[in-house]
């Protein structure tokens, strides 16, 4: 980092302030530290310093985390908050997370303070860039409106063989003719040569009384080429067609403009999907079992949306959501991921708030797909057994209840610290023997068509 990490340590020994600043010094993350032990200090800092990152004792004499974490929540949310402390119970850890801590770090592990540091500023630049990314469009959509309301204009009248009857004095400033050198004359004489059959065949339209708009190029006298747009009404007398009056709009600044907008667009699509990328990247370095089973969940759920011929845009968010549905376990500890042997209660309880944790990630990160929410809910079940909120059947969302199946398939045909891999088929028989219980029927048949007719393979 170019300036120092302003970081907020609630703690009441100095030596375990000045141990956290050595241990980081050493990581090469230079840092001042400002120290408080209680409630007033705390919230000075708060309020009087740029904080980047807050480390908390959980129990001090005057003040405890859990009430500091509660305010730091309310008075700056976008700082990242990590507990380091000498004790925290497994079970005061699950609430902690649940309640928005970023981290814990025990004191006897501080080995885990670096990572957990550098992951919580990840997260930060993360949705900094993001927003970054969002302020840098909506500044082009503002400059969009602005060019839209100004855009000038010609009125024009024509007969029913396209001659100039009238042409208003704008016509000057637009294409550089008066109007008195275009009245008379042919309207087609001012058009682009490539276009000149397209809109021949408008003009026979218009004069059949097909009034749609239509875009095409019109040469200035500079001999420039500008687009332009262009509507029109009959003119009728003594009930006879005699010609068409007609509005010329110039479009040129808006089709480059439009232009720029959608290479704008096209990378603010490649910015987030290089955020779900790096994301994933930061998962498959710190737990490579989750990070090839994303992959694979993501390329199955990505085969059953095809089948289920959802739209590209569900597909394609789908994708995102999959390549980064374990994002949450970030959160808990890696020894709890690779453990060998079957969990404990506490550690499955720790294990199911990973939803939750990808979901506080992302919620405020504005994809264009509604990749927090499937996270949130690809744990959820149809008959309401799932996790973390109990939904049921419709109230969970398509694209979640596709994960859902995905996930499970790929688990239980694929190697796990604690077993074997069970095989395809062992996978497939589970999904089919809970479809409509656990697992939505359509879903499912989806995938038993992609294995078994198309010839699916992770």
């Amino acid at each position: 980092m170019e300036q120092n990490l302003n970081i907020l340590n609630l703690e009441d020994s100095p030596n375990d302030s000045e141990l956290i600043k050595e241990i980081l010094f050493d990581a090469g993350i230079e840092c001042d530290i400002i120290r408080v032990e209680n409630e007033k200090d705390y919230l000075w800092a708060i309020e009087n310093h740029n904080i980047d990152i807050i480390l908390a004792d959980y129990t001090l004499p005057l003040f405890d985390g859990l009430s500091a974490l509660k305010i730091a929540l309310k008075k700056c949310p976008d700082v990242p908050f990590v507990f380091v402390t000498g004790t925290l119970g497994e079970e005061i850890a699950v609430e902690s997370l649940k309640s928005g801590a970023t981290d814990y770090v025990l004191k006897d592990g501080l080995l885990r303070l670096v990572p957990a540091v550098q992951k919580a500023l990840r997260e930060v630049e993360f949705k900094i860039k993001r927003k970054q990314s969002e302020n840098a469009l909506r500044e082009s959509e503002e400059k969009y409106r602005e060019l839209v309301e100004s855009i000038s204009s010609i009125l024009y009248t024509v007969d029913n063989k396209g001659i100039v009857t009238y042409i208003s004095p704008s016509v000057q400033a637009l294409i550089g003719y008066s109007s008195s050198e275009i009245i008379g004359r042919s309207l087609f004489v001012l058009i682009y040569p490539e276009d000149i059959s397209y809109i021949e065949k408008q003009f026979k339209k218009r004069l059949s009384n097909s009034l749609e708009p239509s875009e095409y190029r019109i040469v200035k006298k500079s001999g420039e080429t500008i687009w332009v747009t262009s509507s029109s009404r009959e003119i009728i007398r003594e009930k006879k067609l005699v010609g068409l009056r007609g509005l010329i709009v110039n479009i040129d600044e808006d089709k480059k403009f439009k232009e720029k907008l959608n290479e704008s667009l096209d990378r603010l699509q490649n910015a987030n999907r290089g955020i779900i990328q790096a994301m994933a990247l930061t998962i498959e370095t710190r737990d490579p079992y989750t990070a090839g089973h994303q992959r694979r969940v993501a390329c199955l759920a990505r085969a059953i949306a095809t089948e289920m011929n959802l739209s590209e845009q569900q597909i394609e968010g789908l994708n995102m959501a999959g390549s980064i549905h374990d994002l949450g376990k970030l959160s808990v500890p890696a020894d709890i991921l690779s453990k060998p042997s079957r969990l404990s209660e506490i550690e499955y309880e720790l294990i199911k708030i990973h939803p939750e944790a990808g979901y506080n990630i992302l919620k405020d990160i504005e994809f264009p797909w509604p990749v927090a929410q499937i996270i949130l809910q690809h744990h959820e079940r149809m008959d309401g057994s799932g996790y973390p909120k109990g939904l049921m059947g419709e109230d969970i969302i398509m694209e979640s209840r596709i994960l859902s199946v995905a996930d499970v398939v790929e688990a239980i045909s694929s190697h796990r610290p604690y077993r074997s891999a069970q095989g395809v088929d062992k996978a497939l028989e589970e999904v089919a023997d809970k479809k409509g219980i656990l697992y939505d029927p359509v879903v499912v048949d989806a995938c038993l068509r992609v294995f078994k007719e198309k010839g699916f393979k992770f």
